[in-house]
Order: structure tokens, then sequence, then C-alpha cells
């Protein structure tokens, strides 16, 4: 019983602490597609980013966002992450 109170304590705070999740865009405005590997606290996945596409990613906090061959960027919120020439970006929506 103290060990189910311990768990539910403790993913009552992991869940407080985390912040409320949002909508992050990326946008892949190049005719090439990309590999962007999405890491936050809570996980980290790839996403493909096929060509002149946009995509939305649930981010819970701060999560950075590398394009392989291009570089890293971090976004929040509702943040717009833009792929052009060649270039990762971000910005305020």
């Amino acid at each position: 019983m103290k060990a189910l109170i311990k768990t539910v304590v403790t993913m009552m705070a992991v869940v407080m602490g985390a912040g409320a999740a949002s909508a992050i865009d990326v946008r892949n405005e190049d005719e090439r597609p990309y590999t962007v590997t999405v890491t936050s606290t809570a996980m980290s996945r790839d996403l493909e980013a096929r060509p002149l596409t946009l995509s939305l990613v649930v981010c819970v906090g701060v999560c950075e966002f590398e394009v392989a061959g291009v570089g890293t960027v971090r976004a929040q919120k509702n943040d717009v992450v833009t792929i052009k020439d060649g270039k990762v970006t971000t910005t305020a929506r």
C-alpha cells in the first residue's frame, strides 16, 4: 500500500511539474525530406519531415528539435520550427 501511495504521489509531482502540453508546428519549406529528432524530458522520437509539409508535435515544456545535417533549435508553447533553405529556425506564433 505504501508503494502504491508513493507511486501516485510521484506521478502527480511529475505531471504538475511538467506544465501544460502545447502543439508546436514543424514546417519543412524545402523540397527535400529531413529527419527531425524531437527530445524533451519525457520522450525522444524521430519525425520524418517530408518536402513542403507541416507537422504538429505535442510538447510538454521545452523540446529540442535536431534536424539531421542542419542544426538544432529549442521550442515551447506554440512556437513554429521552420526548415527553409537548409537552415532551421524557431519563431513565436
